[in-house]
Formats: C-alpha cells, sequence, structure tokens
C-alpha cells in the first residue's frame, strides 16, 4: 500500500465531529477562499478559476520570462458528511518574453479532506485531508512542477472572533492551512512545506450578528480579505516563495465571486504583480437532493 493509500485509510477512522454545509461553525460562514484551501468539508464546483502573472526569467538562464494565464476549476463531493474528495484541473497557456507559447494541462490534482472537529460556540473548525498531485499526466512544458508528482498530508484550520466581547471585532475570521508536500523525486524537487492563512472581515456577519447598518446589498454580501501562500523548501539554499493575496468575496444564497491581487512575498518569487478570480457554486444548496448530497 502505498503513502496515499495509508494516509487516506487513516483518515477514515479519525474521530468524527459535526459537519454542516458552507464551512458553518455556530453563526460563523468560512467562505471558500482562492489561495488556500477552507477548513470545511463540501458540495462545491469553482468554475472558472482565471488567474494571470508575469514570471521572471530563470536566474541560471533555463527559461525566459513569460505571461501566464490560468484557467481552471475544482469539484469537491461530499462521500459521507464528514468525508470530502476534490479534483482540479488547470489549463495554462504561455507567453513568452520576446515571443513564442506554450499551452497545455497541469497535473490532474486530487484531494480527500476529513472535517474532524466543530466547536460552534467558539467558532472553531478543524480538518485533516491529504492532496495527491498525479505527476505526469500534465503536459511538458507548462507544468509548474516540471511533471514530478507529490502528496500532501495537511492541516486545516478556522477561527471566527465571535466569541470577544468588542462587536467590531467579532466579525473577524482567521483560516490556516498547514501542509508537508513530500515529492516523488525529492532529488528533483525538494520536499516542502505548504504554509497558508487567510484574515478576513465578513460584513455579512456583522449585519446578521452584530449590528444592522443597513447597508446595500451588494455592501453586504462583501467579505474583505488577505491572504498569504507560502512554499517553504527543505533541501539546503532552496528559498521560500509565495504571494500576497488582498482582495474581497461577494456572497450571494447559491454563489460566491472572489477576485484577489496576486502580490510577490519574497524577492525569490521572481514574479510580477498579478490577479486570481474565482466563481463559487454551492451545489448543496443548487441541488439539495441530488449531485448536492453525501453520496452516503
Amino acid at each position: 500500500m502505498n503513502r496515499f493509500s495509508v494516509f487516506a485509510a487513516t483518515l477514515v477512522v479519525v474521530a468524527a465531529g459535526v459537519a454542516q454545509a458552507h464551512g458553518i461553525a455556530g453563526d460563523r460562514v468560512f467562505p471558500a477562499t482562492l489561495t488556500i484551501d477552507d477548513p470545511a468539508v463540501g458540495d462545491e464546483l469553482s468554475l472558472p478559476t482565471f488567474s494571470t502573472v508575469h514570471n521572471g526569467a530563470a536566474a541560471d538562464g533555463s527559461a525566459p520570462g513569460s505571461r501566464e494565464f490560468d484557467m481552471g476549476g475544482e469539484w469537491d463531493k461530499t462521500i459521507t458528511e464528514h468525508l470530502g474528495i476534490s479534483i482540479n484541473l488547470d489549463y495554462t497557456r504561455l507567453l513568452q518574453d520576446g515571443g513564442g507559447t506554450a499551452a497545455g494541462w497541469q497535473d490532474v490534482v486530487l484531494g480527500l479532506k476529513y472535517q474532524a472537529y466543530v466547536n460552534p460556540e467558539h467558532e472553531f473548525m478543524a480538518s485533516v485531508g491529504v492532496v495527491r498531485d498525479l505527476g505526469g499526466t500534465g503536459s511538458a512544458g507548462v507544468v509548474n512542477n516540471g511533471g514530478v508528482g507529490s502528496t500532501t498530508p495537511t492541516l486545516y484550520l478556522g477561527k471566527g472572533f465571535g466569541d470577544v466581547p468588542i462587536g467590531l471585532l467579532r466579525p473577524l475570521a482567521v483560516t490556516g492551512e498547514l501542509g508537508y508536500q513530500i515529492s516523488d523525486q525529492s532529488n528533483v524537487n525538494s520536499n516542502q512545506w505548504n504554509v497558508g492563512w487567510s484574515v478576513q472581515y465578513s460584513i455579512p456577519y456583522l449585519q446578521q450578528h452584530v449590528k444592522d447598518l443597513g447597508l446595500p446589498a451588494i455592501i453586504a454580501g462583501l467579505t474583505p480579505l488577505v491572504e498569504v501562500n507560502l512554499a517553504i523548501p527543505t533541501a539546503a539554499g532552496s528559498q521560500t516563495t509565495g504571494t500576497i493575496a488582498p482582495g474581497l468575496l461577494y456572497d450571494a444564497d447559491t454563489w460566491q465571486f472572489g477576485v484577489e491581487a496576486l502580490i510577490p512575498a519574497t524577492h525569490a518569487t521572481n514574479t510580477g504583480i498579478g490577479m486570481i478570480a474565482q466563481l463559487h457554486f454551492f451545489l448543496d444548496d443548487i441541488f439539495p437532493t441530488t449531485l448536492g448530497k453525501p453520496l452516503f
């Protein structure tokens, strides 16, 4: 049995918690974030997710700079109330500086997540999961990892501030993601820590649970946030890369739209400022008795 199978089997026997749709913990709804994963399990579809950024030329001259465009999607499906799977597909187009283009699919990425604990009173949620990058399934010349697969056991956390005594702080929430990425060929791609977090201020929470300010509907549905996403290689001499992504989410009854800037977090990231946008559908609200409910 490989590492993925062992970890997947372990997740199934983790102690059960309380799970609800949309990442609900008490009065808190954790929205779907764009550059890190939220701590919930649900029936959802992100389609499309679009991003663009300018990649600098490789320091060793092995690759020119390029304008990168990515278009993709992710389907999240609940197997049981607490256990869900996901599949992620992305198509990349590179316009190289000085001429030339390359295009093709990134590797298929599969996910398994178990929502292990929810504390409604303190608006806290924790999940564990594993992400598997199927190396070699993408198109040569565009895949970001050189075609080398990986397995990433991951911890997901979410905490709302609804239990603090200061009203204007109660709409705040933080989410986090911590994973250790194990490369199939660590001599080619180093193992690394994947660390991410978000800080959110939910205006829907402010309106519903703190004070109704009579805001227009389009403002009342907004959640300003900042996401940080870092890759920290374990190989000696390797440098941390990542992004800082400030933006806005807008939540409607059955869908969500988000847009964020992509700002390089370190000099080694070697990109310009880009952007990401996503349309996200809550399938459990759209198809509550069919596609949007757990298989078991």
